[in-house]
């Protein structure tokens, strides 16, 4: 058989697959999603903290880290702001500033060395790691012709950690919030990245870990949403849910 047959059949087939599905997009959040910090996240800050002489316990750090952002999140997930890169340091600096008011701890006059502590664990390599199963999740939803962006909470060089994981080459749109000028749940981040994909609500679906950030959020822009629950732990029955990123195969292309 000739290439352009071949070729016209698999266009004639791909597209009676896109009329039978009721997607055209896919969006992911990164964080715990797409990629997750080895070691954890809370041992890389505290890896920070001693490189600026402070030992907080484990257990306290990610207890007050968790606290200040939740809190940070209450405050402006319905809320819009003007986005520059110099917003997001203060809005970094003022988190850790909040963190060390939380424990306790005084800083001795060493902020800045702990301020750049943090940014430079996360820098190093291989600290920023790839789920197994993501890789060939996206290759099979590209070759069926589907758009897929990241939506994620993120400071503004989302776009460094995206390139330096290698998963730049599958997204056709990157929206980090400090950039976007709102977070998650907002539903102006899912609009912005709607706009960006050419894709109407009704035929986009955004996976995430987060059920209040990525399903309500999804849900409250008109978009269909899946819940990744890694940790199998439940307690969401308004709302489909997949143990890994595979499932959104499952749930896309039936496979």
């Amino acid at each position: 058989m000739a290439a352009s047959a071949c070729l016209r059949i698999l266009r004639a087939y791909l597209a009676w697959e896109a009329a039978l599905n009721p997607y055209r997009a896919v969006t992911f959040d990164m964080g715990s999603t797409l990629v997750h910090f080895h070691p954890s996240e809370n041992a890389l800050y505290q890896a920070a903290f001693r490189v600026a002489g402070l030992q907080p316990d484990a257990t306290a750090l990610q207890r007050a880290r968790d606290e200040v952002w939740r809190d940070y999140f209450a405050q402006v997930s319905c809320s819009t702001f003007e986005p520059s890169p110099e917003r997001d340091l203060e809005i970094e600096e003022r988190m850790l500033r909040a963190t060390l008011e939380r424990l306790g701890l005084d800083d001795g006059g060493r902020f800045d060395r702990l301020m750049a502590a943090c940014k430079a664990v996360f820098r190093i390599p291989g600290v920023v790691r790839v789920y197994a199963e993501v890789p060939r999740v996206l290759r099979t939803l590209r070759i069926h012709g589907y758009r897929l962006a990241i939506i994620s909470n993120w400071s503004w060089d989302l776009h460094d950690y995206v390139q330096l994981t290698g998963l730049d080459r599958y997204f056709d749109v990157v929206i980090a919030s400090s950039r976007a000028g709102c977070e998650k749940p907002h539903p102006a981040i899912f609009q912005r990245a709607l706009e960006d994909l050419g894709c109407s609500p009704d035929k986009a679906l955004h996976v995430g870990d987060s059920y209040e950030a990525d399903v309500l959020g999804a849900r409250s822009a008109g978009m269909d949403a899946l819940w990744l629950d890694r940790s199998g732990a439940g307690g969401h029955a308004d709302c489909r849910a997949i143990c890994d990123l595979t499932g959104v195969l499952d749930v896309v292309l039936g496979q």
